[in-house]
């Protein structure tokens, strides 16, 4: 039997690099799978090669929306309900990176990369923890990096998102723990993806293979186990 047959789950970033990634384990696994991302034709790609994949009783569903848009993100939720019913797990994989100065930095700029990979991803997440808690089931895994633990020149922005991204969900976890939803983050380095890595990342880069692999145990573990961050770094 596979890990999550029959479960249903939302990938954000879903289009390409790790989301994509995430999107081809969970369908080999079993699991229902909405591909959410700005970029329609490159989710409408993923979502066929998915579709020819699997067959059956299997579903997926690619929905163009916005993470740092509320309204976006509101109206995806409502057509994954409609199309999958209700979500047990949830990836936010959205992330962007500008790698500039603080003195170059635009204020635009800087809300656009923490509005991205932040603000993403709680309004996302926000869509469908409650269901979850009302449940008593659920997981929700967030993509921070190891930005997220150390700084580096011209990553301010995205090194603010990526530790907020630890914050919250160390601070969510706390809060939906006692009603049986796991929270969980991890902190890949450098990884082999479309992703515009900064000017420090590392010359070895991790396959995206290596960090499904630390997804996949730390989805494995047993209910009463937990982990507060995995950190994934290339030999």
């Amino acid at each position: 039997m596979a890990l999550f047959d029959g479960r249903t789950a939302v990938i954000t970033g879903g289009s390409s690099g790790i989301g994509k990634a995430f999107a081809e384990f969970l369908a080999d696994e079993g699991a229902h799978v909405a591909l959410v991302a700005r970029n329609a034709e490159r989710l409408a790609v993923v979502a066929d090669a998915l579709r020819k994949r699997h067959g059956g009783a299997w579903r997926v569903v690619a929905i163009s929306a916005d993470v740092r848009d509320p309204g976006s993100v509101e109206r995806m939720a409502r057509q994954v309900r409609e199309t999958l019913g209700s979500v047990d797990i949830v990836i936010n994989s959205a992330g962007l990176g500008i790698w500039k100065t603080v003195a170059d930095m635009t204020p635009d700029e800087w809300g656009e990369v923490l509005d991205t990979s932040l603000t993403g991803t709680f309004l996302v997440t926000r869509a469908f923890i409650g269901e979850m808690v009302e449940r008593g089931s659920g997981h929700v895994i967030n993509l921070s990096s190891v930005a997220g633990k150390l700084g580096f020149a011209t990553g301010s922005a995205y090194c603010a998102a990526k530790w907020g991204v630890l914050g919250f969900t160390r601070a969510l976890a706390a809060e939906v723990r006692p009603h049986g939803v796991r929270v969980d983050a991890l902190c890949p380095g450098t990884t082999d993806t479309p992703f515009k890595n900064s000017p420090a990342a590392s010359a070895v880069r991790l396959d995206v293979a290596d960090v499904i692999a630390a997804a996949r145990y730390v989805m494995t573990l047993p209910r009463q186990v937990r982990v507060d961050d995995v950190v994934i770094y290339p030999q």
